[in-house]
This record gives structure tokens, C-alpha cells and sequence, in this order.
């Protein structure tokens, strides 16, 4: 593939991390009375209050201050283990901690989550001590990831289906299914540790180890003095960077990328079952970067000729560009965004091939993925001309098989290339 470089601030650039955030009510108006007069008055949800009262929550949420409660019902509690007689051996201080994250500060209506083209990350109430080894104590503080859309999602969990939420004078509260444990993302991983263990994803790793070769070789780049800015970027690297440092939690500025990961069947299907099969689709036309300058020297021109390979793999990678990196949750696309979606906006769905370090021209593919759900299930259309690809969902997404919800991004698998092309 052949294809002209163009230099420009992507439209996504524009797109603010403020852009997405919804804004709590300011004010509200019931005749429940305040958070904690409400929830002792609904009997499905009274083993909630119990841990409320003895956690001590339940005398500030009497106050004017506003706050969104996710309330486990009794049959979510007892499932986790709460029932009355646990609920009354544990201390006030373990039970805050189970209670704290089922609260944030501020009341948000279910329009508020509704509206939300991405899943939003929200902190709790819940703040940890940490001891940093040999440095310091960190506060900790644990956040959820909120989407509504078929129904309500926390922590990529189905907890609520479409009940709404109680309105109370200080805040909302919304029963659901599940006691919240688990952290929104697995932070103990990348996304490469999953590409490079996984056996399913075995033919994957291998082309990007191949086209990450081919980038770093000769054969790409002319070897002139604009190496250093214009050398294209690497998958590898994008997949293995952190996000988090776990040791101490220091975020670092980057995208979350999401990858539609595809599966050895994926590439068997397509004709694809070496790593000589990729290679000699890599190598089927002439690539690489070359610079012209004009005839009164005034300007550089380069030309970027693509491997098939680079074209290949660049479909299988959403990566926001949006001027968040700073943040611990820059925009992460997650199950229930593919299903709801809101997403497929020009920018948050486009494949964005970038191929220089610092100028970031880029790769433009003539069609952008576009998500939709049926019963529950995500799928993905890479083109008009191209059936829907199931996006398969994992039961439990502490348990992936299929979804993995990573420190620096995440991985879908599928079993469909995005082949062929013209």
C-alpha cells in the first residue's frame, strides 16, 4: 500500500479529558428524605444499612453533602458473604472499607451516566495507606468505572440492569447485584504480558516481533539525518509500556490503547499459518521512507510506503489521542462501551496509524470500526463490505479468557482478521 504523508493536529487532539466528565446534581428535591432515612426505609436493601451503621457512614450521609450510593441488595450481600450475623462480627473498620467503595462524593442522576459516550472513572470514599518500600506512606484511593447503557455496568460488572435509582435529598441511590471487590483494572499487567503468554494469541505476537523488525531495519528508512523524529513507532513498546508504576504509583503520560487482539484462528482463517506466511505478506510490496527535497530547496517532502504487515495489524489497534495522558484514566474503551456504542464518533472508533515519533503523520484507513450489541454481545465492523465480527465476553472479568481490562490498556480477542484490502 502506498500512501501519501500528511502532517496535522488529528481532530481527536481537540477532544479534552473535561469534555467527557458529566457534572453532579446540585441540587435535589424528595420526600425520602436524606440518603440515610431513604435506604433504612427499603427492606431489599437492609443489610446495606446494617454495614452502613456500623461502618459509620450512615451519620454522614444525614448531612446536606451530596453523594451517589451503589447499594448492594440482600441477595448480593449474602452471596458475598455479609449476611446479619458476618455483617455483626466484622469491625467498623473492615466494614468501611467494603462500604467506602460503594460511594462516591456528589449525586449523579442516571441521565448523568446515560449520557456518557466512554465509561467513566469515578473515585470512591475508599482511601488506603500504603507503605512505598524503603520511601514512604501513599494514600491510596480506589476508583470505579461507571457506564450505563442496555444497563448499568460498574467495574465492567452488569449489577443493575435498567432499575433506577432511588432520589433522595442528598443523592441517589442505585440498588444493584454485585458487592463491589474487585478494582476496575488489573494493574499487575500490560497488555504485551498477555500477547506474549497467551497461546491463542501466539501468531499475533509474532507479527508485531516481525514488524517491529522491519520498522527498526534499513530496509524501512533511508537511514538520512530525520531518523530520530520521523522512525516510525513500535507495537511492541506501545503494548509493554506501563501505565502505573506499581511500586509506587506513579502514573506516566500515556494512552491506554485498545486492542482487537486477533486469535491464531483469526490469522488460519485468512491463509495465514507461519511466521514465513506474515513474512512474505510484509515483504509483498516495496515499503519504506524517503525524503525528496524541491527544486529550490525551500522544502522536505517524504514519502512513506507501508508494509501490507503495518497495514494489517494498524486495524487492530484504537488508540485515543485525546490530551489526557497525565491522568490515571485516560480514555479506555471497555465492553460496555463497544456495546453501547456511542463510541463509534469519528474519533474514539478511527484507526490512527501513526508512523513518525514526533511529527506523528499518519496511516488513514478509509472506513472507521463501528460497535453495536445485541443481547449483551459486542461486535465490530471493520468494513461496509464486511460482515459483523462477535466480540466474545468474558462471565466474569476478573476471570479473562477473552477481555482483559490491563494496566496500560485493553485486549479483546477475536476470531476474524480484518483482511483483506485492497
Amino acid at each position: 500500500m502506498i500512501l501519501w504523508m500528511v502532517i496535522l493536529i488529528l481532530a481527536a487532539g481537540c477532544i479534552k479529558s473535561s469534555d467527557s466528565l458529566i457534572q453532579p446534581s446540585a441540587s435535589l428535591k424528595s420526600e425520602r428524605g436524606n440518603l440515610t432515612k431513604a435506604i433504612a426505609g427499603i427492606d431489599s436493601l437492609s443489610l446495606f444499612f446494617q454495614a452502613l451503621n456500623k461502618s459509620g457512614y450512615a451519620a454522614m450521609l444525614e448531612t446536606n453533602n451530596m453523594y451517589t450510593l451503589f447499594a448492594p441488595g440482600n441477595a448480593a450481600m449474602q452471596l458475598a458473604g455479609l449476611n446479619a450475623d458476618k455483617i455483626g462480627q466484622l469491625s467498623p473498620d473492615s466494614l468501611r472499607k467494603i462500604v467506602s467503595y460503594h460511594i462516591l462524593a456528589g449525586a449523579y442522576d442516571e441521565q448523568a451516566f446515560e449520557s456518557l459516550m466512554v465509561s467513566l472513572f469515578l473515585p470512591t470514599l475508599k482511601n488506603d495507606t500504603v507503605l512505598v518500600p524503603q520511601q514512604k506512606f501513599i494514600i491510596k484511593t480506589s476508583w470505579l468505572s461507571i457506564q450505563k447503557g442496555d444497563q448499568l455496568y460498574v467495574n465492567s460488572y452488569a449489577v443493575a440492569g435498567n432499575t433506577p435509582p432511588v432520589t433522595t435529598a442528598n443523592g441517589f441511590i442505585y440498588p444493584i447485584g454485585k458487592v463491589i471487590v474487585k478494582p476496575p483494572v488489573d494493574e499487575s499487567r500490560t497488555m504485551w504480558d498477555v500477547v506474549e503468554t497467551d497461546p491463542e494469541l501466539s501468531m499475533y505476537r509474532d507479527a508485531v516481533i516481525l514488524l517491529d523488525s522491519i520498522k527498526r531495519s534499513d530496509a524501512y528508512f533511508d537511514g538520512t539525518l530525520f531518523f530520530d523524529f520521523l522512525s516510525p513507532p513500535l507495537d511492541q513498546p506501545l503494548l509493554s509500556a506501563r501505565k502505573t508504576n506499581p511500586v509506587d504509583g506513579t502514573i506516566y503520560q500515556k494512552t491506554t490503547p485498545a486492542l482487537l487482539a486477533p486469535t491464531n484462528k483469526a490469522f488460519h482463517d485468512a491463509g495465514f499459518h507461519s511466521i514465513d506466511d506474515l513474512r512474505t505478506l510484509a515483504y509483498r510490496y516495496p515499503f519504506g521512507v524517503t525524503a525528496r527535497i524541491n527544486d529550490d530547496y525551500t522544502e522536505i517532502m517524504f514519502d512513506y510506503r507501508f508494509s501490507s504487515l503495518d497495514t494489517l495489524l494498524g486495524r487492530n489497534i484504537l488508540e485515543s489521542i485525546t490530551g489526557d495522558y497525565e491522568s490515571k484514566y485516560p480514555v479506555r474503551i471497555l465492553y460496555a462501551d463497544m456495546l453501547k456504542g456511542k463510541i463509534n464518533n469519528g474519533i474514539f472508533n478511527k484507526m490512527v496509524r501513526g508512523t513518525a515519533v514526533v511529527l506523528f503523520p499518519y496511516m488513514k484507513y478509509p472506513y472507521d470500526l463501528q460497535f453495536s450489541g445485541s443481547n449483551g454481545i459486542a461486535y465490530v465492523q471493520w468494513s461496509s463490505h464486511q460482515e459483523k465480527i462477535m466480540i466474545p465476553l468474558d462471565a466474569d472479568p476478573w476471570k479473562p479468557v477473552n477481555n482483559y481490562n490491563l494496566d496500560n490498556g485493553v485486549i479483546y480477542k477475536v476470531d476474524k482478521l480484518f483482511y483483506p484490502f485492497n
